[in-house]
């Protein structure tokens, strides 16, 4: 269970302090524009400790500092909410990788919620139980069938089983995070069904990439996709995200950054009546959408310039 009798009051501090020195989105694309000098900018400002060959360097630095602090600050039940997409990632390198005889070491990340060696015994032995028992009632099977040997299901099950467990211990977590948790589940699925639109999966492809735990169940996104449908108005009626949900598939049709871009600020949307109390871990989740997204920015400004990421 979740620690709930924590003081976050020094942290939610702290990150209130530091949120002033979060780069925007128009600085960094001025930056970008000046290459090299960009990047000395850049590098100035202290973003990832300074002084790197690229952009993207500075970016590996920056977010491994921010994880570590998630880390430090909160109780692995609930820092698991945040890192556990980067041990995903972790997982997808380490057997595709083993599957190619590539070098995974370089595609890592390092202050992830799993030890990365322990994490590749387990892709290489196909036993997941050493990290969770709930990764390994999905990988474990997955692995003995072969089906872990082929990319897109590499991809949908490491996800499906990180975000069962990201699911399962947000049900304890303190408010407003359940519904968080809940609300960004929703927008990666919506994100999934509009992809299998495009390039016209098949309804059991669909399947295997949505995501459990999310308030709209996974057979009304199925069950509209047998139908080809553009929208699940139908389906969302009554429902919070209702009209996010709308918003969202009209922006998609020219755009599904855009359309993601909605969905995820209505997932955080959940978090902001709790900025402002210190008690509440909210606001270290908050600054952690800041910082990811401040790290999105620099790679957009800085790619394919002299400060390439």
């Amino acid at each position: 269970m979740v620690r709930l009798m924590i003081d976050y009051s020094y942290a939610v501090a702290y990150v209130s302090a530091k949120e002033t020195s979060v780069l925007s989105k128009e600085a960094l694309l001025r930056m970008g524009s000046d290459g090299k000098d960009g990047l000395r900018q850049l590098s100035q400002t202290g973003y990832g400790g300074g002084d790197a060959e690229s952009a993207g360097e500075l970016v590996d630095r920056e977010l491994s500092a921010l994880r570590a602090f998630i880390k430090e600050t909160l109780p692995d039940e609930l820092a698991s909410l945040l890192i556990l997409p980067y041990d995903a990632h972790n997982l997808k390198v380490l057997l595709k990788c083993a599957v190619n005889g590539a070098d995974a070491l370089p595609y890592l990340y390092d202050n992830t919620m799993y030890d990365t060696e322990i994490a590749a015994a387990c892709c290489r032995g196909g036993e997941f139980s050493l990290l969770s028992d709930d990764l390994a009632k999905i990988l474990n099977p997955a692995y003995d069938a072969g089906t872990l040997s082929l990319p897109f299901y590499i991809s949908a099950l490491c996800d499906r089983a990180i975000y069962k467990e990201i699911s399962k211990l947000s049900k304890s977590a303190p408010k407003p995070l359940p519904e968080y948790i809940a609300a960004k589940i929703d927008g990666k699925n919506l994100i999934s069904y509009f992809r299998a639109l495009r390039i016209g999966l098949d309804n059991e492809s669909l399947g295997s990439l949505l995501l459990p735990g999310g308030l709209l169940d996974t057979e009304a996104f199925t069950e509209a996709y047998g139908s080809k449908a553009d929208e699940l108005r139908s389906y969302t009626s009554g429902l919070d995200m209702h009209f996010v949900f709308i918003s969202a598939c009209e922006a998609a049709k020219s755009s599904l950054s855009a359309a993601a871009d909605i969905l995820d600020n209505y997932a955080y949307s959940k978090l902001e009546p709790y900025k402002y109390e210190p008690q509440s871990v909210a606001p270290i989740f908050l600054y952690f959408k800041k910082k990811t997204a401040e790290a999105r920015y620099v790679r957009e400004a800085f790619c394919g310039k002299g400060g390439a990421v």
